[in-house]
């Protein structure tokens, strides 16, 4: 009998079809893998939104109601005549009142900030009318003055995750001819002091003010000294 010459194993093929397709498919999931983690490890990291910064200056001869809860706050708090109209002294003005948004998640009624004109107020033993700022917020109803400043505001910081901006006061200490430039943050209800960022005096020598920025050695301790004049003074209370 003839052997068949034709005679192959078919299933050898075939075996070695899927082979071949088997490592195709894992070279083509490795080159995937390879640039998927190319793609993530080179996509750019998200930037963060930059905090704002506002400064600050009120020109009270400018200055107007932006709406009617303002007049209506002073009202509630009876911190001026009623009676009184239009620029008159004591009266319930824009001229001597100037309001900003205490917290950007509460409507202005349940809390804001006051500056008051430093002569909407004599102050005998001030040699210049001294500005004021009052920080007031509703509780049980009720408007609560949390703080009370005799400063300007000069600054407003966003603070990151906070509804609370951090605030910029200056406070002048005519006694010594100084200025203090004191940064306060929000906390347990209440602004409290965080650095004193600029101190200045006045050099008789010179004829100006001299000084600056508070050196960052020097913050802390400068920031506590300044906070017990602040108290000492009645800057704060």
């Amino acid at each position: 009998m003839k052997q068949n010459k034709q005679d192959s194993p078919k299933g050898g093929v075939m075996v070695n079809k899927k082979l071949i397709i088997g490592i195709g498919t894992l070279i083509l999931l490795a080159l995937v893998s390879v640039l998927w983690f190319c793609n993530s490890s080179n996509s750019p990291k998200p930037i963060e939104k930059k905090l704002a910064k506002q400064e600050i200056y009120t020109d009270f001869g400018l200055n107007t109601f932006s709406s009617e809860i303002e007049l209506k706050l002073l009202k509630e708090l009876r911190i001026c005549d009623t009676t009184r109209v239009g620029d008159e002294f004591g009266a319930c003005s824009p001229k001597f009142f100037k309001f900003f948004k205490l917290s950007k998640d509460k409507p202005m009624r349940d809390g804001f900030m006051l500056l008051i004109n430093g002569i909407a107020f004599q102050d005998p033993e001030a040699k210049f009318p001294i500005r004021r700022l009052l920080i007031f917020e509703r509780e049980g109803g009720k408007l609560v003055a949390v703080n009370k400043f005799k400063g300007n505001l000069i600054e407003t910081r966003e603070v990151k995750d906070s509804p609370y901006q951090d605030i910029l006061i200056r406070f002048k200490l005519d006694q010594y001819n100084e200025k203090y430039h004191v940064l306060y943050t929000w906390n347990k209800n209440r602004y409290q002091l965080k650095q004193c960022e600029k101190l200045v005096y006045w050099d008789e020598a010179q004829m100006k003010f001299v000084g600056g920025t508070v050196l960052a050695s020097k913050m802390d301790s400068v920031s506590r000294e300044v906070e017990k004049i602040l108290v000492e003074e009645n800057l704060v209370f």
